[in-house]
């Protein structure tokens, strides 16, 4: 005789999630027992009223620990609804159509979901165990409702949607066929592939990035090269000149010392310091008498000479006058 385990707990149901909740809700009844799940997937019928009454007692137990384990897995409200059947059978199909719908609403959920799945593509900012997470979710739903999606179109929509660095890959998996393989199978190898890739694209980064160091350093050393090359010739060229100039100055000097002893020879530097003595010793004079008293402004001379030349004027025009 079937018994309940009480070591698990029913999942909860609050509504939200009735496909998760429902899967995993059927999981536990049929860990209880395969005949207490039975009696939930299919109506207890006990037409023959001459049927021996342990069997009928058998039927109705495991109906009724289904009930139980309904009841336990809902919130108050959600138990309202249906705490008035007896059978396990038609509580659960009261459920299915409270939360999934009659039939013709099953039909247009899956439409929208088969919809969902031609249309299904990679978002930009998605990795590939999140792509085939969501795809995974979308087959979980349509099998939920009734469809079936096999595992090889599973693969192919997964392969479909996968980013153009991937194309080579998908080739060789599609050729070799995927009628053997499951679709976690595939993304296994996806995922390798991906990883394998990543190694590599790394490994090309660090030697770029070391080649890019050693080009940097050749052409520091280079310019130190070529700089202490310039400043070497910068020296030589320097001392050169200098080496140059030296000899010129001595020349120079020694041109100065003979020209200045020829000049002293021939008296000329004497005769400048006697003449600038001179000048600076005699005084001034007057240019009309040379005395050395007065200038000309206040010659004496100068002014008897200016009332001779008056007296001799005025005594001609006295002499016109009187002709």
């Amino acid at each position: 005789m079937a018994q309940i385990n009480d070591n698990k707990r029913a999942p909860h149901f609050d509504g939200s999630n009735d496909s998760y909740w429902k899967a995993k809700m059927t999981t536990y009844i049929k860990s209880i027992n395969r005949k207490i799940w039975k009696a939930v997937e299919t109506k207890i019928e006990i037409a023959d009223p001459e049927t021996p009454i342990m069997a009928k007692e058998v039927l109705l137990q495991n109906n009724d620990i289904a009930l139980s384990a309904i009841h336990d897995a809902l919130d108050e409200r959600k138990f309202d609804q249906i705490k008035n059947i007896k059978m396990a059978n038609e509580v659960w199909k009261k459920l299915e159509e409270s939360f999934e719908g009659t039939q013709a609403v099953k039909s247009a959920k899956a439409y929208i979901l088969k919809e969902k799945f031609a249309r299904f593509k990679m978002k930009d900012d998605e990795s590939v165990p999140e792509i085939f997470h969501r795809l995974q979710v979308l087959i979980n739903d349509l099998k939920a409702l009734g469809e079936e999606v096999k595992d090889k179109d599973f693969s192919h929509k997964f392969l479909r949607c996968l980013p153009s660095r991937f194309g080579t890959f998908v080739t060789i998996l599609v050729r070799s066929g995927l009628d053997t393989m499951t679709p976690n199978q595939v993304l296994g190898d996806v995922m390798t592939d991906d990883t394998y890739r990543d190694n590599n694209e790394k490994e090309k980064k660090n030697k770029e990035k070391k080649d890019e160091k050693k080009d940097d350093k050749k052409k520091s050393v280079s310019f130190k090269a070529t700089t202490s090359s310039k400043g070497k010739v910068k020296q030589d060229t320097s001392s050169k000149d200098e080496g140059s100039f030296t000899r010129d100055d001595e020349k120079m000097t020694l041109f100065m010392k003979r020209f200045g002893k020829f000049m002293v020879k021939k008296g000329y530097r004497a005769r400048r310091k006697k003449s600038s003595s001179k000048n600076k010793k005699e005084a001034r004079k007057c240019f009309k008498c040379n005395s050395k008293d007065h200038f000309i402004a206040k010659c004496p001379y100068n002014v008897t000479m200016m009332m001779i030349a008056r007296r001799a004027r005025r005594t001609r025009r006295r002499i016109r006058k009187t002709r």
